[in-house]
């Protein structure tokens, strides 16, 4: 018996593309062999709910079914023998993937396969700095948020300083604020760094906020980050702070010599 299963009917590949992006268009591929047994029907599912079959015995051989939701429609002319087109792919595509089929009587010996696909809603939308006040004290707190809004997943988002990842102490991760009516979801990022001079020696510091999902979606969003004192002095104030080392260090071989002068003034 089992001799005669691995000679019949069996699939040899089934194909689903994952990640795939809201209302795009793909091919579904189940590729099969008729050895000593003829196919009586081929039919796809989404998670337990048919939503194709093809006959090629009976006419139209192809027929397709609605799936609570409507989360894909099928291309019916496309569409032959494993080979399905679907479009206006929808989140609730997102699932398990199956074909199945079955050999003609008197065997009726059913094979099948799965495959994932993973539906992704991207934002529609670069991602938005709030918070950034017009200017800032040197060495006050800066405190901004970056937020994608609208997706699924959620974007992850990443902060970088005059072109450097920001300091991890500086990030404050949020929870993603969810729209209960779509679904979708909004990813929020803090940033809080001290606004110190080594920031401002190219001018304005400046503010990167990255959002991405998988290798779909990128963008990012750039704003400036101004002192309330000109650049110059800003850049002054950082090397004398700097140089206050060699300052006092100075004053100290100036008194030694000084005492020493003295010394060999009374001695003389």
């Amino acid at each position: 018996m089992s001799a005669d299963i691995v000679c019949g009917l069996r699939i040899t590949r089934v194909n689903v593309p994952t990640p795939v992006v809201v209302n795009e268009s793909v091919w579904l591929e189940c590729d099969f062999v008729e050895e000593q047994e003829n196919v009586y029907a081929l039919k796809w599912y989404l998670g337990l709910d048919e939503f194709f079959r093809w006959t090629p015995a009976e006419s139209p051989s192809v027929k397709t079914f609605p799936v609570k939701g409507n989360p894909l429609m099928v291309d019916t002319a496309a569409s032959q023998r494993g080979r399905v087109r679907i479009h206006d792919v929808k989140l609730g595509a997102t699932g398990v993937f199956r074909c199945e089929v079955s050999a003609e009587a008197p065997s009726f010996h059913t094979e099948s396969a799965v495959a994932t696909m993973t539906v992704l809603d991207l934002p529609d939308e670069k991602p938005r700095i709030t918070g950034v006040r017009a200017a800032y004290q040197m060495h006050e707190d800066v405190r901004l948020n970056c937020s994608s809004p609208h997706s699924q997943p959620p974007a992850t988002l990443a902060f970088y300083v005059n072109d450097e990842p920001a300091d991890p102490a500086w990030v404050i991760e949020y929870t993603p604020l969810e729209d209960h009516e779509t679904g979708l979801e909004t990813a929020v990022l803090g940033l809080r760094f001290p606004l110190r001079p080594r920031l401002l020696q190219r001018g304005p510091a400046v503010v990167k906020c990255t959002a991405a999902i998988e290798d779909r979606y990128w963008e990012s969003s750039v704003m400036s980050v101004h002192s309330d004192i000109p650049h110059q002095a800003s850049i002054m104030e950082g090397r004398a702070s700097a140089s206050r080392g060699c300052v006092v260090l100075a004053s100290r071989f100036f008194t030694v010599g000084l005492v020493a002068w003295r010394l060999l003034h009374l001695l003389n």
